[in-house]
């Protein structure tokens, strides 16, 4: 017999009879309630029915979206590559990885393939990230611009710039008069496609044109120095001119029109005479003592706020990614390093899955079984090559430049890049281009930027003219880690 002092229950007996009592009256209690009808099965699908699950749950549907993320970032990255070693910039594979990945590729090729990469219940999640890494690019876009870029020739760089932008713009104003019934969206007016259309001819790519002057090796030359600082000034102008089309098709009226363009100038006008001097000092005094995630998250408040707020203007939140990279202090270490960041994943991760959703909205087999889209294609082509070659040549000419020069000034100002596929995304986003349009512009885009290092490395050497080193430290013009200066 075991001692008392070691059992755990002084009275083990009397315990086990009532945990056997408390457990019958549990049983006699369900046996009552299901007698009297309230547990039986359907009474209790009637109460707590819940719909079956119509797709997958948040843990498969956050895989498959990493899964199409990797998929895409990898054949971009693999694309881009390959479009180096033929002596392109690596935005033309990005591009063409997009196409690959949508239906004008594998989409017709090998739907099961399609649907097993980006499943449809994917796709609004590819499309939201899509729009972060717009915003984020263009922020990234504005970053670049400065006002001591231009230097001592301000005149005849804003003059040249001007013509640049004018003459395509004017050629595709008169080239989409008779294309409207063909390529503009279901219920645009005539008026917004038109300047659109002539918007979109005078697109210059300034992120891929500083890759393809460093790539052909004209980085710190006349000509490489010139192209930059006019396409820096004249995509300022082409966005103002997108600023007013999209006030006009967002619009109901001239009245609300005009409203959302003084919204957007009150806006602008705000952010760089107030917020960014504010900006800048916050930065001198706190931003070395900011911990680097809240940093992060103050930048990507920044551009997402301003995006948010041009989108709600009525005019579109590429303006507002635009817009903060002009604001965002550059003269702070913290800062600057910080935005690179954001600006190198949004590089290697929300770029590309812009590209793929990109190739999502374009059908190239659609486009070209239809003669009158392809036709209509084919005349913008031309235009958007006749139009730059026609601004740039004759002023680089009366301004002293050599025919050879001259003709290359042209080409640099032709490529296009994702610049113009940002702007063609806006328009069919508004309706103001049909599917078929944005496809055919999309390859105008994809041929004018192919089209530039060819046209340069036949052009030859002699456009690499370095004799304007001579010049006085305040006409210089720094892109990365090479320094150039201004005639």
């Amino acid at each position: 017999m075991r001692e008392q002092g070691t059992s755990l229950f002084p009275t083990p007996g009397r315990a086990v009879a009532v945990g056997a009592g408390l457990v019958a009256g549990a049983v006699a209690l369900v046996g009552v309630g299901y007698a009297a009808g309230w547990l039986r099965p359907e009474d209790t699908a009637a109460v707590t029915s819940v719909p079956a699950a119509a797709g997958p749950s948040a843990a498969q549907l956050m895989w498959r979206l990493l899964l199409a993320i990797a998929v895409i970032c990898a054949l971009a990255t693999l694309c881009g590559r390959l479009a180096q070693k033929i002596g392109q910039p690596a935005v033309v594979g990005e591009i063409i990885a997009g196409l690959v990945l949508g239906p004008s590729v594998i989409g017709s090729a090998a739907p099961w393939l399609f649907d097993a990469i980006l499943p449809a219940e994917v796709r609004p999640n590819l499309g939201l990230l899509a729009q972060a890494g717009l915003a984020v690019f263009m922020f990234t876009v504005g970053s670049d611009f400065g006002r001591d870029r231009i230097g001592r020739d301000r005149g005849a760089i804003a003059a040249a710039s001007l013509a640049i932008m004018a003459v395509p713009f004017a050629l595709g104003l008169l080239a989409a008069l008779p294309l409207y019934s063909t390529l503009a969206g279901p219920s645009v007016h005539r008026l917004p496609f038109v300047v659109f259309i002539g918007t979109a001819l005078s697109i210059t790519a300034f992120p891929v044109l500083a890759r393809i002057v460093q790539d052909c090796g004209l980085q710190g030359t006349r000509l490489g120095s010139l192209a930059m600082l006019c396409a820096a000034a004249a995509d300022v102008l082409a966005w103002c001119a997108l600023a007013i089309t999209m006030a006009m098709i967002r619009s109901a009226g001239p009245g609300e029109a005009l409203l959302a363009l003084g919204l957007t100038v009150a806006l602008g006008a705000a952010a760089l005479l107030v917020l960014r001097p504010l900006l800048q000092r916050l930065a001198r005094r706190y931003a070395g003592s900011v911990p680097t995630p809240i940093l992060v998250l103050l930048v990507l408040g920044l551009i997402l706020g301003l995006a948010a707020a041009t989108d709600h203007i009525g005019v579109h939140a590429i303006f507002g990614g635009f817009l903060a990279g002009l604001v965002l202090p550059k003269d702070s270490p913290p800062v600057t390093a910080v935005s690179e960041q954001i600006g190198g994943l949004n590089r290697a991760l929300l770029v590309p899955v812009f590209f793929a959703s990109i190739g999502l909205q374009t059908n190239v087999n659609a486009a070209i079984s239809q003669p009158a889209v392809l036709a209509a294609g084919a005349v913008l082509l031309a235009v958007a090559v006749i139009g730059k070659l026609g601004g740039a040549v004759p002023v680089a000419r009366a301004g002293g430049l050599p025919v050879r020069s001259a003709a290359g000034l042209g080409v640099l100002m032709n490529a296009r890049g994702i610049t113009e596929i940002v702007v063609l995304s806006a328009g069919l986003g508004v309706g103001i281009i049909n599917h078929s349009a944005f496809t055919v512009m999309v390859m105008m885009a994809l041929i004018t930027t192919m089209m530039a290092a060819p046209l340069l490395r036949w052009l030859g050497p002699t456009l690499r003219d370095r004799s304007v080193t001579e010049q006085s430290p305040s006409d210089t013009y720094a892109n990365g880690d090479a320094t150039s200066t201004i005639p």
